[in-house]
Formats: C-alpha cells, structure tokens, sequence
C-alpha cells in the first residue's frame, strides 16, 4: 500500500512539474536513455458548458494530440483536477460537474498535459469570455442536494470594444461638430459620455460592428475637462472605452491654445492625442501561422503593449479555449514605427489569432485594440 501510494504521489508530482513549467518534463532515464523520446503533441482543446461555471454546470473537455497517451486537464486553486479518456485514437475527452465549493476562476488558465511515463508536455488555455458573463454566484439559501443551478438557455451576447476614435477639431465652440467612431461588437447599442454634458450622444450602426455618430456643440453647453466615454451595451452585457485624449475646456481652441473667454490669458495647448495604428496585416486576413509579422505605427518611442491568443475552430455546438501564444511589450522607433513576429505556430486550419494592442508614452494611453487574423486552409 505504501509503495502504491508513493507510486501515486509521484505521479502527481510529475503532472504538477509538467503544467506548471508550461513545457516539457522527462524523467533521468529517458534523458540518458540511447532512443530519444518524441514529445508528444497537444492540438488544441474544446470545452463546453450548459450554465458556464455555474454550481452543478457540466464542463465537457475535448483535447486532440499524440494517441496513446495520458490527457489530464485542471485549473490550479480549484477542484478541477481530470483524467481524459481516449475514445478515439488522438481524442481524449471527460466530463466536469463543477460543485459547491470548487472557486473557478474564469480568467484563470487551463491547464493540459499529455505524455507518458517518460515525457510530458503541457500548455495553458483560456475559457470562452462567455463562461465569465454565465457565472452566477450561489444562491443565499441551501439547495436540495445534487440539483444543478438554474440558467438561462443560450450563450450571452459578446461585448467588446476594439477601437474608438474622435475626429480632429481645430477648437471647441458653439457650431463646432465632434464626429465619433466605435469598432467593436455588432448588433449594440453605443452612447458616447461627454464630460459635463447630462444627456449621452447615440451612436449609429453603419455596418456589423462599425458605429458612426457626430455632435455639434451648442451655445447652452458647459463641455467640462475630463474623459470621454464610449458605451457599447450588448444584452445585459455593457464595457467602456476611454477617448485617447480628454476634451480641454469649452471655448479652448485645439490649434492656437487660447481661452476664447474675455480676460482669458493663454493657456497651454493639449497634447497630440497618442495614437495606435496596425498597417500590416488588415483585419481578418489569412496568414501563415508559421511565420507572421504584424506592423505598425505610433507615437516615436512609444511603448506598444502586445498579447497573441490562438483560438481553434470548434465543432458545431460547442466553444473553444484560448491558447496563450506570446505577450511581449516593444518600443516604437524614433519614427513611431514598430513591428513584431510570432511562430511558427502548430494551428489547424481556420484557427483565430486574436492580436491585443495598446500604446502609452507618458501619461498617455490608446484604447486596446483588437486585430483578427486567420489560418489560411491548406
């Protein structure tokens, strides 16, 4: 029993190394043995629920790799913790009913592991943005044991902002139109918050995804310094972005930096708004995961914030992880131009490469913005 139990513990330990280490995990005798090992491969990883990571939620996990292997999925700090099995040669699949007490986090990682007794590989997922806007808390009042929580049928709307940018003006005063674009998720409904202005302005949709609407300011209006906000608001669901750049003050002119008010001394032009722009590739482009180099630019010197995900094409029904591909952050060249590469990447064809970008410099920051790229076919 005792050798059993060490067996077992070891076991455990080597799955642990293997996920936390995000790579490879061999043991001595197969480092010095004369046949080197193959490491085995993961593919990629499906998961999905009827009631997100809800008290008495299903998971079902679907991973495809090396057949013949050991598959195990787990989310560290939670119960999850589940061998797959292999109903079919290089698919693994296995079933979570999450409890009570388990604390799942929806933004902590998934990890897999696939191998034998002599080499292990691992990689690290991401739960559909779906599984964080399903998650309920539990209910106040104890329910009859074993009965799984009620949720709504049906996924929840997406809600996202990918761009937001205002049109420049040359000074703020009665007359003067402001012109605001939103990129993000289509079919919702986008406002627009000026500071000091009690009513928001309506946006509206020009097509999927792209929102356009304009404001010409008035002699009663009273524009304060302060953010400007763009709300997209998507079933229940609603996320903000902040303009680059706050409004100055009403009657302040944007060209020549003087208050337009009697007495008024000069006061100090704003700062150019801090800008992000990919010139290369286009959105929803079809690249080669093997090498693929994404181009830029900014301000000059700029730091550039960058986060790579993969995400596989799921079966019908059902939704796929993310997979963590690089984040690195960059600075602009003194012409605010920047570039970065990432690959080779082993995707299947019509994997989704989401591509997160930010930029600050000083106490300047861009709205995150989101670039789609996809695995050509063949």
């Amino acid at each position: 029993m005792e050798t059993q139990s060490a067996s077992r513990l070891a076991s455990v330990l080597l799955i642990t190394l293997a996920i936390a280490g995000g790579s490879l995990v061999a043991p001595a005798a197969a480092q010095n043995g004369s046949h080197p090992a193959v490491a085995p491969v993961i593919e990629d990883l499906e998961v999905n629920a009827d009631a997100g990571l809800a008290p008495g939620s299903s998971l079902e996990f679907t991973l495809r790799g090396t057949p013949r292997s050991e598959a195990r999925v787990q989310v560290p700090g939670s119960g999850l913790n589940l061998i797959l099995r292999e109903p079919t040669p290089g698919v693994y699949r296995g079933s979570y009913t999450v409890r009570r007490a388990d604390r799942i986090d929806p933004a902590a990682l998934i990890r897999a592991s696939l191998g034998g007794s002599h080499l292990r590989t691992a990689a690290s997922f991401r739960f559909p943005p779906s599984f964080a806007a399903r998650q309920q808390p539990a209910p106040a009042q104890e329910a009859d044991a074993g009965a799984p929580a009620q949720q709504p049928a049906g996924a929840p709307a997406e809600a996202r902002i990918d761009r937001f940018a205002m049109a420049p003006v040359d000074r703020l005063e009665p007359g003067t139109e402001l012109q605001f674009t939103v990129d993000g998720a289509p079919n919702a409904r986008v406002t627009i918050d000026l500071p000091g202005r009690p009513n928001a302005v309506a946006l509206r949709e020009l097509r999927p995804g792209r929102y356009v609407g304009a404001y010409t300011l008035r002699r009663q209006d009273a524009l304060e310094p302060g953010p400007v906000l763009a709300l997209l608001r998507s079933g229940d669901r609603t996320v903000t972005a902040r303009l680059a750049t706050p409004l100055p003050a009403s009657g302040v002119s944007a060209s020549r930096g003087t208050r337009m008010g009697a007495g008024a001394g000069p006061v100090a032009a704003p700062e150019r708004p801090l800008e992000l722009q990919v010139t290369s590739p286009n959105q929803n482009d079809a690249v080669d995961a093997n090498q693929v180099l994404v181009q830029g630019r900014t301000a000059p010197h700029a730091s550039v914030q960058v986060k790579v995900d993969a995400v596989p094409p799921a079966s019908p029904g059902r939704l796929s992880v993310a997979q963590s591909v690089m984040q690195q952050s960059l600075q602009a060249d003194a012409n605010g131009d920047f570039s970065f590469g990432f690959g080779p990447f082993r995707a299947v064809p019509g994997t989704r490469f989401e591509v997160l970008l930010s930029a600050t410099r000083g106490p300047q920051s861009t709205p995150e913005q989101r670039l789609v790229l996809v695995q050509r076919q063949g």
